[in-house]
């Protein structure tokens, strides 16, 4: 089997998280609400990868306040084939911009959401898992 690493980002800003929207007809989780993250390339660092990804999909600036470990599912990945994802995940705090959605990005919708809110939210399960870790959501 497969393995595809990817580096999380939990975006925290006065108490909420910046959440965005899968648009319909995106799989998997179609029309879920998830975090930002992506593939980590052959010998990128994590951190810089997803600083940069962020960027890229929501135009704000993020530095690394945590690094909270890993986390993992088996999954279909979008080319149908089942794959070992492992999540880096890290806690990053909002420094500067304005959010709008970047150029293709594959994202509906860009929202802080408070913390006391999620469990409200249609969350993609790794999400959910990291929340718990997090204390966000109750198990």
């Amino acid at each position: 089997m497969k393995t595809k690493v990817l580096s999380i980002a939990v975006v925290e800003r006065d108490g909420k998280v910046l959440m965005r929207k899968k648009p319909n007809g995106s799989v998997p989780y179609e029309e879920t609400w998830y975090m930002f993250g992506g593939e980590v390339a052959d010998g990128k660092d994590p951190v810089e990868a997803a600083i940069e990804i962020v960027k890229r999909q929501t135009g704000v600036t993020i530095a690394l306040r945590e690094s909270l470990g890993w986390d993992s599912e088996v999954k279909k990945d979008l080319d149908g084939e089942t794959k070992q994802f492992v999540y880096l995940d890290g806690l990053y705090d909002f420094v500067e911009g304005e959010l709008q959605i970047g150029e293709g990005e594959n994202i509906e919708k860009l929202e802080w959401v408070a913390i006391g809110e999620l469990d409200k939210y249609d969350l993609v399960p790794p999400s959910v898992v990291l929340f718990k870790k997090l204390g966000w959501v109750a198990d």
